[in-house]
């Protein structure tokens, strides 16, 4: 007992607590140092680079990567079809839930039958499938006497809305209310509604085609690359993958009509003057900005202690708020530091809109850096290795449209010189300058699109893809009953004719 007593007063004797103060105000110090450190450190990394590159003109703010705004009479995103879906209070909260479900649902479809919008394999949209998808419908149209006019009565209900819309999409420019300064909150209910819409429209002109409607089918074929090019000056990857796809779903109707020899010369006309300005690429690199300067939206409200901000980075983390927000501010800039850098440094300097190439070392090394990222765990760049994406993937989908762009182009031109001289020409030459003022190229490709006259008349056209490498103008197909297509294998083929 009387040990325990001379300890307990030596433990506590003002010796022994002077000590023990000073060295926890020691390590507190210490801390305090190294924070602060930090902070200088990844403050000064950050802004050093970032200074650098604003002195090339690159701009790393949010307010640089949005379209201007857009007065209301030529906006189409102020349609009626459309204004539901942004109709918010001040709080970011839905007005009227019920106009936004109508808005969100009005051109939806219950479901969609397998294999549709083949024309990459050659295969015409099967209005058979659709027929039987639509009369098993709670409210089925009356049958017709071939699939098309099953197909097309259908579609009469929503026939005021595509009148409307098409219409509408006649306006020259738009500009959605997106509150891009939501960073990962921010709503795209439009991406959905639009895509939903291009499949109507397509549905519709391929079963016009079937009916020997061409005019309808060529305007309803133009309206969905209006469509995808609404959302042309948005500056997200998921938005510009949303283009991609539309512009695909346009390309199946235009496909089956240049296919089927249906369209005439003044068809083919309007086509190529809607496909031409179509940069995708563009689109491409302006996504790229626009995802690093959201991100670097996002970063400067984590620093400044922003509670939404640091909710959004539990997100991409296990991290609680209590430990977010204790985070060295040092930490979070050196992350900001390797994002920009591997966008801005690597990605970007790989897609040449000049030249019109890209390439494609850039994006797989890319690749294999942030796969290192991911593994190689570090609180300067834990962020870096979650927020950024698979970009090789999403450089091939773009490239792969505009691939697919490109060749309708010139496919437009084909058929006129088919409907002119009753021949496809034996080199791409001929087509200038009466019915192109510039062959497109290809993106991987000094030579251009690979182009031959076969002997039954018929044409080969292809890019060869993001391999960089000539393989017979073959795609090269995946396992699994649908084949999926090996985007980073084999070449890129515009099929020239249905296979039955």
């Amino acid at each position: 007992m009387q040990s325990f007593v001379r300890f307990f007063r030596w433990m506590f004797s003002v010796r022994i607590l002077w000590r023990l103060f000073i060295g926890i105000l020691s390590v507190i110090t210490l801390i305090t140092i190294a924070w602060q450190f930090e902070n200088w450190r990844g403050r000064t990394k950050w802004g050093k680079w970032k200074t650098e590159w604003e002195n090339k003109g690159e701009k790393f703010d949010l307010a640089s990567v949005l379209s201007p705004k857009v007065p209301h009479d030529k906006n189409l995103a102020k349609s009626v079809l459309f204004e539901p879906l942004f109709d918010r209070d001040t709080n970011g909260n839905l007005s009227n839930q019920v106009a936004f479900d109508v808005a969100q649902n009005r051109f939806s479809l219950r479901s969609t039958p397998r294999n549709t919008f083949g024309w990459r394999y050659g295969q015409q949209t099967n209005l058979d499938n659709w027929e039987r998808e639509f009369l098993q419908l709670p409210d089925p149209p009356v049958k017709g006497v071939m699939p098309a006019d099953t197909v097309l009565a259908a579609l009469e209900s929503y026939a005021d809305d595509m009148v409307t819309l098409a219409n509408e999409v006649r306006r020259p420019k738009s500009r959605f209310d997106i509150r891009y300064e939501d960073s990962f909150n921010e709503h795209l209910p439009h991406l959905q509604v639009l895509r939903q819409a291009a499949v109507l429209f397509s549905l519709r002109a391929s079963a016009s085609l079937v009916k020997g409607d061409v005019n309808g089918a060529l305007a309803d074929t133009v309206t969905i690359i209006r469509l995808a090019e609404s959302i042309a000056a948005e500056p997200s990857i998921i938005a510009q993958l949303v283009r991609v796809s539309i512009l695909e779903i346009g390309i199946q109707s235009f496909w089956e009509g240049s296919a089927d020899h249906k369209w005439l010369a003044a068809h083919m006309v309007e086509l190529r003057s809607e496909l031409q300005p179509i940069n995708l690429i563009q689109g491409m690199a302006l996504s790229f900005r626009g995802e690093r300067n959201m991100f670097n939206h996002w970063l400067s409200r984590l620093t400044g202690g922003d509670t939404d901000a640091v909710r959004q980075l539990e997100m991409f983390t296990d991290l609680s708020n209590p430990i977010s927000i204790s985070l060295p501010a040092g930490w979070i800039y050196q992350n900001q530091f390797h994002i920009n850098r591997i966008i801005t440094d690597t990605i970007l300097p790989s897609i040449d809109l000049k030249k019109r190439r890209l390439a494609t070392t850039g994006f797989n090394s890319i690749d294999e850096e942030i796969r290192t990222l991911k593994e190689g765990f570090t609180p300067y760049c834990f962020l870096a290795g979650m927020v950024l994406g698979a970009y090789d993937r999403m450089a091939i989908k773009m490239s792969a449209g505009q691939a697919a762009i490109d060749q309708a182009i010139i496919v437009t031109a084909l058929e006129n010189h088919l409907l002119v001289k009753a021949s496809y020409p034996e080199s791409l030459d001929a087509l200038t300058p009466e019915w192109l003022k510039n062959v497109p190229g290809d993106w991987f490709s000094n030579s251009g699109m690979v182009y031959r006259l076969n002997s039954e008349g018929t044409f080969t056209l292809y890019s060869i893809g993001y391999n960089e490498t000539e393989d017979d103008g073959r795609y090269v197909f995946g396992s699994g009953k649908r084949k999926p297509i090996e985007w980073d294998e084999g070449d890129w083929p515009w099929p020239s004719v249905m296979v039955e």
